[in-house]
């Protein structure tokens, strides 16, 4: 889906039941660069063939805007065509945690023949773990080829969020710091963390955005954005008035 002249949202990868998860790409005149890799090598593959096909002349980075394997699974595949992928400096995600993934992923697979068979394997089909070798440790600015981009700290989900912003299309990619529709996954957090949301939340609406793409959810435009922001807002002070993440 085109979104602006230079920004792209690829809609409903794979991801775990009831989750979809979005990518998308920025493509400026000499470089295209990709926001999260999505859960596997096929679903990269499939984000590779949009982000190549837009511009193809321009070299290739992907970002990973947070840890969880759902927005790094693909990074093997770029991590093979020797596309740099950049991503928080304390990301480290290692092959056995990977594996708690895939036996999750399997417990959704309600036939006992295809779970006996074991075809969440072909779920993760030529995947493996692959952290990002750029590390980002502070704010930093990117010129795509006569289009700066903005990566932007926003922890709250996870203290490795990253975002990122095109102050001249005004289109922001911010995982699952803005997740529409979904209740926000505050599982992996403390108190601490949800205040941390809020002030990235802060930060997004100070930037005023005018198209958002979630990790998760339909893309938000104008004051769908808000209310959005609103909605997760009262969320995570309901958590931090009870301690009670709404999923508990």
């Amino acid at each position: 889906m085109k979104l602006s002249s230079s920004c792209y949202a690829i809609y409903g990868l794979t991801c775990f039941p009831p989750w979809m998860a979005n990518t998308g790409f920025i493509a400026g005149k000499e470089t295209t660069l990709i926001v999260d890799t999505g859960l596997n090598w096929l679903c990269a593959q499939t984000i590779f063939g949009y982000a190549s096909t837009a511009k193809p002349d321009n070299v290739l980075l992907a970002i990973n805007t947070e840890p969880h394997f759902d927005h790094i699974g693909g990074n093997c595949f770029f991590s093979e065509k020797n596309i740099d992928i950049l991503g928080h400096k304390d990301i480290n995600r290692q092959e056995n945690e990977f594996e708690g993934v895939k036996e999750f992923y399997a417990q959704f697979i309600a036939d006992p023949a295809r779970k006996e068979a074991r075809e969440e394997n072909i779920v993760f089909l030529n995947t493996y773990v692959v952290n990002p070798n750029k590390k980002i440790e502070a704010d930093t600015m990117m010129d795509l080829g006569n289009l700066e981009v903005s990566i932007l700290h926003t922890p709250g989900h996870t203290s490795k969020n990253l975002s990122v912003f095109i102050p001249k299309e005004k289109v922001l990619y911010c995982g699952d710091t803005i997740v529409s529709d979904y209740i926000p996954n505050l599982e992996d957090g403390q108190k601490a963390d949800w205040q941390d949301w809020l002030v990235s939340l802060d930060i997004i609406e100070k930037l005023e955005p005018e198209i958002v793409v979630p990790g998760h959810g339909r893309v938000l435009t104008y004051d769908q954005i808000g209310q959005e922001i609103l909605r997760i807002k009262t969320v995570l002070n309901n958590a931090l008035k009870t301690g009670q993440m709404p999923t508990a």
